[in-house]
């Protein structure tokens, strides 16, 4: 892909952040919703094309995370627990691929996923639902993952 799109990609990503970002704050959530979940589809583009995006200074992983966030928030604020749990769940994944990726900074992923990581077993504490086996399935996954590397 060129860096033109790239970049457009990128502005767009911003743009509707941006403008999701004043839905959200006016409690407009489903509208900020759509927007977000736009935002991230522009997001996973970027990370389909990481060698290009580091050579554009494009922070390819950071804009994933920050849409994820973004989603994570938006769907607490509408009482939407599972697809918040989802979010949270596939931000973790995200982290657990990148590690295996050249185009990472080892101490900020392991503090980011280590972040999400207890993001995501508080939030299965509060909902209390299976919270005990969602977590220790979790862990066994981090524990894994982490011991490969």
């Amino acid at each position: 892909m060129s860096d033109i799109c790239l970049n457009h990609i990128e502005n767009y990503w911003k743009t509707k952040t941006k403008t999701s970002n004043k839905l959200f704050e006016e409690k407009q959530f489903t509208k900020a919703l759509i927007g977000y979940k736009n935002a991230l589809y522009r997001s996973e583009v970027l990370n389909n094309y990481p060698t290009n995006c580091k050579e554009l200074k494009i922070p390819f992983a950071q804009i994933y995370l920050i849409s994820c966030n973004n989603l994570i928030n938006t769907y607490e604020a509408l009482e939407n627990l599972s697809e918040a749990e989802n979010m949270l769940k596939r931000k973790i994944i995200f982290l657990l691929r990148l590690k295996n990726s050249k185009h990472n900074d080892k101490t900020i992923l392991q503090s980011e996923l280590r972040r999400a990581a207890l993001t995501y077993f508080n939030f299965t504490e509060q909902k209390k639902d299976g919270a005990k086996h969602k977590q220790t399935q979790l862990y066994k996954t981090l524990k894994s993952e982490l011991n490969s590397q």
